[in-house]
């Protein structure tokens, strides 16, 4: 037994030195330093499923420096830590490619081979695939007619939602409703995937039928999965037929031609995607990527908004002080033939955008306190960052928005803290620090649809009903078993809130949503632009 305990204890040794000596002769010194070697490749693997969203901070913290290297067994990834750095990697957006990770989710999908080919050729060029249908949508998701009436769409969906809660305990007794109690992240996770479909895909929605949305809300938080593994059929059958469900409910719309019907965004994609040769099965697992990218998101920041405001009396009373001026009061006929009149309170929420700005606040704070997200971008050809710094062909550049979000010497003191009124426009931010919704060429285009969406819900909420815990209050908002992949937190626990109406039952709400051809200064392109939204 011995002799074989030193033959594989010296094989071990042996492995380990080659490993150390491979890593070094490897790494070219111009690269940024590689940290966390003393296991080699296999050590922050390690360390990083351990410590999950908090990794990246960890080694901030520990090494101090403004970009590292971290060696491991798929390849090198390059983590971004310095702001300064930031603008000179946006600047290399063709050879530094977001372009190039997009492309990489057709496998996830499922989308045929030639979709997937047509998707990764040519990254660099212009007029390729992944280059032009960006800017294909980018007009239909920016301040105009399309968006407002996407906007519009989803109002109406949350309107219409809300008023049933409201009359849901009508009977409760005389002018007053009952309350509703709902597990508030559920509710929201199902009411912006209503709303938000809707508003994508229009009157012949696939997501109106409950068991797609079932399955989409399985599926969704583990999308990343499907592209670590090479046969995901067989790891995670109950996520690969929840999918498969999904995408066959949108291969049958594409089939339907329901897209005709649909906003402009998703009749742009088809055309251009159609454009490029995609069938009607590529083009509907296509809109899987598509539902990942307008709800996922959304639906978590929605829930967390809701939760800054509600589960703190302060934030609450100056976030509905500023919505209630917006309320215009007036009386109606009533239903019935009596010549009753009822009181009905009137929204615009089209001036949420000039008149809200502790709302707007909250949910720029929310996105810095609580975005778990980081940019992501493929090296495709050997480049000399900031003129010094080389990024070796092949290897994966990070920017977690984590370390941005909670620096010091960017946010103060008090950056590990939530406060309502860091955005506030009378204080000063760091534009570049601000990663809510990436920045540079692959700003997310959909940010303007989001926060239309999140801020007129949450005005709608505060408007029409307080929030109050059902037991336990608020909870401590622990979120440890959140998924590595997770770009918002996911609680451990559900928060179970009763949701009372406030004032009369015999209360009218109309919300309307007119338009606005100006852009929310969420994001530091957008305040460049002068409010008409970067394009």
């Amino acid at each position: 037994m011995a002799p074989i305990l030193s033959v594989v204890f010296g094989g071990l040794v042996a492995t380990y030195l080659f490993l150390r000596f491979y890593l070094r002769i490897t790494q070219d010194a111009r690269e940024p330093p590689a940290i966390e070697t003393h296991l080699p490749f296999l050590g922050p693997f390690i360390r990083m499923i351990k410590e999950k969203h908090k990794f990246h901070i960890h080694l901030r913290n520990e090494y101090n420096l403004p970009i590292y290297t971290l060696r491991l067994p798929f390849g090198r990834m390059y983590i971004v830590n310095s702001t300064d750095l930031i603008p000179a990697v946006q600047k290399q957006w063709r050879t530094v490619s977001f372009a190039a990770v997009a492309a990489n989710a057709g496998k996830p999908l499922g989308l045929s081979k030639s979709a997937i080919d047509t998707m990764h050729a040519d990254l660099t060029k212009e007029d390729s695939f992944s280059l032009t249908w960006p800017k294909r949508i980018i007009p239909v998701m920016s301040p105009g007619p399309d968006l407002d009436a996407m906007s519009r769409k989803a109002i109406e969906a949350f309107a219409a939602e809300l008023g049933r809660m409201r009359l849901a305990g009508a009977g409760a007794g005389a002018g007053a409703a009952a309350a509703s109690e709902v597990s508030l992240w559920e509710w929201t996770r199902r009411i912006m995937v209503a709303a938000t479909t809707d508003a994508v895909f229009g009157p012949q929605n696939p997501f109106r039928e409950r068991g797609v949305t079932e399955a989409w809300l399985k599926f969704e938080p583990n999308f990343l999965l499907f592209g670590l593994f090479p046969r995901p059929e067989l790891f995670f059958r109950d996520l690969f037929e929840a999918r498969e469900k999904v995408a066959g409910a949108l291969i049958e719309y594409m089939n339907k031609a329901g897209y005709e019907t649909g906003s402009g965004l998703v009749k742009r994609r088809v055309e251009h995607h159609a454009g490029w040769g995609f069938s009607s099965e590529d083009l509907g697992r296509g809109e899987l990527g598509n539902a990942f990218a307008v709800v996922a998101s959304s639906t978590a920041a929605c829930f967390w908004v809701l939760y800054h405001i509600f589960s703190d009396d302060k934030v609450l009373a100056d976030v509905r002080a500023e919505v209630s001026a917006l309320v215009t009061r007036g009386v109606e006929e009533g239903p019935d033939d009596g010549g009753s009149r009822v009181p009905v309170n009137s929204v615009d929420l089209a001036r949420i955008k000039s008149a809200c700005p502790i709302l707007l606040s909250v949910f720029q704070e929310t996105l810095r306190y609580r975005s778990l997200s980081s940019s992501f971008k493929m090296v495709l050809e050997d480049v000399l960052l900031d003129g010094r710094i080389l990024l070796k062909k092949g290897g994966m550049l990070m920017i977690p928005s984590t370390v941005q979000h909670y620096d010091t010497d960017q946010w103060g003191p008090t950056a590990a803290e939530f406060d309502h009124l860091r955005f506030a426009p009378q204080k000063k931010w760091n534009r570049t620090a601000f990663r809510g919704f990436g920045g540079g060429h692959v700003l997310c285009p959909g940010r303007h649809f989001a926060s239309n969406e999140i801020m007129a819900l949450a005005a709608m909420m505060v408007l029409q009903f307080d929030l109050v815990p059902a037991s336990g209050g608020w909870g401590d908002g622990a979120w440890g078993k959140s998924p590595a992949a997770a770009q918002f937190p996911i609680l451990d626990v559900d928060v179970k809130v009763e949701m009372r109406p406030r004032g009369s039952a015999a209360e009218t709400w109309k919300f309307t949503y007119s338009g606005n051809e100006e852009a929310l200064p969420i994001v530091g392109e957008d305040i460049d632009a002068g409010g008409k939204g970067a394009m």
